[in-house]
């Protein structure tokens, strides 16, 4: 910026970034970066608080039933939370990319061709992947619940798409793979 300033005093460098060439930039694309990155930070918040609203609301009430729905929200909650997020940052970051003049088709060609790679690769993890999906869509097992997991048995700490974090009664975390239950 220092370029930039001499221009202003009235000198005229010879190179470096000219003052109109920054002008421009931050009229054009600065401004739309910065839209962008505050349009993706508002909409991670208003996901997060409406998820979060809507575990609220399904706490209300006791017994049994309000406990079950509880467990349930908390779960589908968090999943909710970080897909949504990982797909928001994922566009934000290509539309930002877009407007420093990076071409993105090379970016989504390659990470087409490294998850093809990883699909291949990490067959287990893809498992994991499927059998945590399905674990929470049939509502099999929820954070709060006590189980037993393969001979081991405590109460449900987390529960995303790959593990269950698992605390026995001694106190003791274990981390299962969704694939491996």
């Amino acid at each position: 910026l220092l370029f930039p300033a001499f221009e202003i005093v009235g000198l005229q460098p010879r190179g470096g970034l000219h003052f109109r060439t920054v002008a421009t930039w931050t009229f054009e694309s600065g401004l739309k970066v910065v839209l962008i990155v505050v349009l993706s930070y508002a909409l991670v918040r208003t996901i997060t608080l409406v998820v979060s609203r809507f575990e609220h609301e399904l706490n209300r009430g006791t017994g049994l039933d309000a406990l079950e729905r509880a467990k349930r929200a908390k779960t589908l909650g968090s999943v909710v939370t970080k897909v949504a997020t990982v797909l928001i940052v994922g566009i934000a970051v290509l539309t930002i990319l877009r407007e420093f003049r990076i071409d993105i088709a090379p970016v989504l060609a390659g990470a087409g061709i490294v998850g093809l790679a990883v699909g291949f690769g990490a067959q287990t993890l893809v498992r994991d992947i499927i059998s945590g999906f399905f674990l929470i869509l049939e509502d099999q097992v929820r954070v709060g619940d006590v189980v037993a997991i393969n001979g081991v048995g405590g109460l449900v700490e987390g529960l995303n798409l790959r593990t269950i974090v698992l605390r026995d009664a001694e106190g003791t975390v274990h981390v299962f793979p969704n694939g491996s239950i």
